[in-house]
């Protein structure tokens, strides 16, 4: 489990399990009596649910993917920076440039030219 339902969920292991046991306990029969009564809404409720997982996945793998884009784009001037193909002005010009374009933090990391 990802995402915000995880968050949802209690962090103690026994209460997450209570939780997820509960939540089962009353979709199952509740699927079932849709499924009876009307075959249609429950063919659209896994669609829609199908639809909003694989939005929130591609979502995600978005954040990660521009996350990555840009710690790339860092350690590549780091490498030129080190290998002293770029001087230390053009390499701290060079960064500012990048955190000025980039609108996410590299996850925390603090860069310097160390």
């Amino acid at each position: 489990m990802n995402g915000s339902f995880n968050q949802l969920l209690p962090e103690d292991d026994f209460w997450r399990t209570i939780s997820l046991g509960a939540i089962l306990v009353f979709l199952v029969p509740l699927v079932a009596i849709t499924g009876a009564l009307a075959p249609e809404a429950l063919v659209a409720g896994v669609v829609l649910a199908f639809v909003a997982w694989a939005i929130a996945r591609r979502d995600e793998s978005d954040a990660v993917a521009d996350e990555s884009q840009e710690l790339d784009a860092v350690e590549t001037l780091r490498k030129r920076y080190a290998s002293g193909q770029i001087n230390e002005s053009e390499f701290e010009r060079r960064l500012d440039t990048l955190l000025e374009t980039e609108s996410v933090e590299p996850s925390g990391k603090e860069l310097s030219l160390e």
